[in-house]
């Protein structure tokens, strides 16, 4: 006996780019506004096709019915006072957008694959108002289809699975028994339970549904004009076309498609869009938040009317704030030298490493404050810390020796950036997934002793406590906590950000000159100084897999200004998702 192997069509074998079919109409109505299709808002016209299908049904006879697309324009055009051809410009629009949004789902095609491999006959079975010819279209397109598999579309018999009417028409046009038809869906009720119901044996294959991080994403397509639905269904997509080997892959793979990429991706695209109005020549992602930013930014901007330079900038806090020093004053030492403790161990070798010292290079200046070498690396007190700071503000020894080492750490910082072209002259920008601006005003210090307009910044947020300078401020994202404005500050979101956009690299902790051979001979450069080559705790965590599955979610984001808003701001729909994830995690994710 030859098995048979059945498969519902949309969001079993074929999903879309969007999150749901909704958010098409939505799309769909923003599109036809656009070329003045339609006389209403994209808003009012998705709620009118979403009606009118309602209507067309009702009023057709229910599901078991042939209406079809014709009948559901034919209420459109009702409402819209719409001619015959124009209801039929509207119809051939939305048949366009759906041939440019469905896609493949890779698990299903497996499926298939494997049940023709066992030489099973191949079935499709769908409850839709497109009939058989536009189905059958699909299918092919995506290599899902082939000769001699048979079609069957609710709107074409006038029977649907919903009420088990078509998989019994199936049967009895095939000539099978139910026990000799396997039927695989994502649909518990349609898909699932009619098809038991009915006999046949079921495989309930719900990937191509959306996660709950993707239904909110959803749930705010209307405010973010159909950017947050283009994420959900990025995320789908993502998650679907990477196999996960273990249940920590599939939690990372997931939070990562789901949660991580949906805020940076909407992060990126708010620095794009801004250094695009301000005019900005160039991009600088700072290490190590920007590696992964960077990445996304040069996958998303290909999508975008902007040419912009895009670079990665090796920095860091110990890295830059020691050149920026040009002279030691409470202002200028505040970042390097707290005065609050802002480690977990500030002991003498520990703080004077920020100033590229060693103990024993000032070890008499130690011993006259009573700081003995076996004193060297345990935790200062109060009044130690003190006195030590002291010296770094007062005329002496140690100043001299602090003043050197960051004259020539400016000096090699001062080369590397005029090799990345940052000291260029031409407009720039600086982003940081950070809520500091620490490196921000350090670059701006940097810049301003070379007579070079300072960079504009780009923070995920300003925290209380962050003070203005002379260079101004960077724009922020999500919050600027000093003037108590943006969104509520979400416990655990720079952690998790900072987690998801670790870099390969280990900490940027100062440069060097080297000396390459070239065709030119012995070319000398100065390149980035790190504490690990690899960040070797973050690749055995699953970063890879992380980083791979961000990347997916950037490349398959429709961002079609015709048909949704690539500027509007998501930033209330991650939060959203982001104290889901927090708050309330699966087991796998909080492993």
């Amino acid at each position: 006996m030859v098995h048979t192997s059945s498969f519902d069509v949309f969001d079993t074998v074929l999903t879309r780019s969007v999150g749901s079919p909704e958010s098409t109409f939505l799309l769909l109505g923003k599109q036809l506004q656009g070329r003045s299709l339609i006389s209403c808002t994209a808003e009012a016209f998705a709620r009118i096709r979403r009606d009118a299908e309602q209507r067309a049904f009702a009023n057709g006879g229910g599901l078991d019915s042939s209406v079809n697309l014709h009948q559901i324009y034919e209420e459109v055009g009702f409402v819209l006072q719409l001619t015959a051809a124009e209801q039929m410009q509207l119809l051939e629009a939305e048949l366009a957008l759906e041939r440019s949004l469905l896609q493949p789902v890779p698990e299903a095609q497996e499926l298939l694959k494997a049940a023709r491999a066992r030489g099973e006959q191949i079935l499709f079975v769908s409850d839709m108002y497109v009939g058989t010819e536009f189905v059958q279209e699909m299918l092919q397109r995506h290599g899902l289809a082939q000769t001699g598999d048979r079609i069957y579309v609710s709107c074409d018999y006038a029977q649907s699975k919903q009420s088990q009417r078509l998989y019994g028409l199936m049967l009895q046009q095939e000539g099978l028994a139910p026990r000799e038809v396997t039927h695989c869906g994502n649909n518990a009720w349609a898909d699932v339970k009619m098809a038991h119901r009915s006999g046949l044996r079921t495989h309930h294959f719900d990937q191509g549904n959306l996660n709950r991080y993707e239904e909110i994403l959803e749930a705010h397509a209307w405010e973010t004009e159909g950017l947050s639905s283009a994420l959900a269904g990025a995320s789908r997509l993502a998650r679907l076309s990477r196999p996960a080997a273990s249940d920590h892959e599939r939690a990372l793979r997931d939070v990562a498609a789901s949660v991580a990429a949906p805020f940076l991706v909407g992060f990126t695209l708010w620095v794009l869009k801004r250094a695009k109005k301000l005019g900005l020549k160039r991009l600088y992602f700072l290490a190590r938040d920007g590696q992964v930013l960077l990445a996304i930014a040069r996958r998303l901007i290909k999508k975008l009317d902007f040419d912009c330079e895009l670079h990665y900038l090796y920095g860091s806090r110990q890295a830059w704030l020691l050149p920026s020093l040009t002279q030691l004053n409470e202002e200028s030492l505040a970042n390097i030298f707290p005065v609050d403790v802002d480690v977990d161990l500030l002991s003498v070798r520990v703080l004077l490493a920020r100033f590229q010292l060693q103990p024993e290079e000032i070890a008499d200046c130690l011993l006259d404050l009573g700081l003995s070498p076996s004193d060297w690396d345990r935790q200062l007190t109060p009044t130690e810390h003190r006195a030590l700071r002291h010296q770094f503000l007062n005329p002496g020894p140690v100043q001299d020796q602090v003043l050197a080492k960051a004259a020539a750490a400016r000096h090699l910082l001062k080369t590397y950036l005029q090799d990345v072209g940052v000291l260029s002259g031409q407009p720039m920008g600086l982003i940081d997934l950070g809520t500091g601006a620490t490196l921000f005003h350090a670059l701006s210090a940097l810049c301003a002793n070379e007579k070079i307009r300072p960079p504009h910044g780009f923070y995920l947020g300003l925290r209380q406590g962050v003070k203005a300078s002379r260079f101004g401020m960077p724009e922020v994202y999500l919050q600027d906590q000093r003037r108590n404005l943006g969104f509520t500050d979400a416990q655990g979101l720079v952690t998790m950000l900072e987690t998801f956009c670790s870099a390969d690299h280990g900490s940027v902790i100062g440069y060097r000159q080297v000396s390459k051979p070239s065709e030119l001979g012995q070319v000398s450069r100065v390149e980035p100084i790190f504490t690990e080559p690899q960040n070797q705790r973050v690749l055995d965590w699953g970063y890879d897999v992380v980083r791979e599955t961000i990347y997916a979610v950037a490349d398959r984001l429709l961002l079609n200004p015709e048909l949704l808003n690539p500027e509007a701001t998501v930033c209330g729909a991650c939060l959203d998702l982001f104290n889901v994830f927090w708050n309330h995690p699966t087991r796998a994710e909080s492993i």
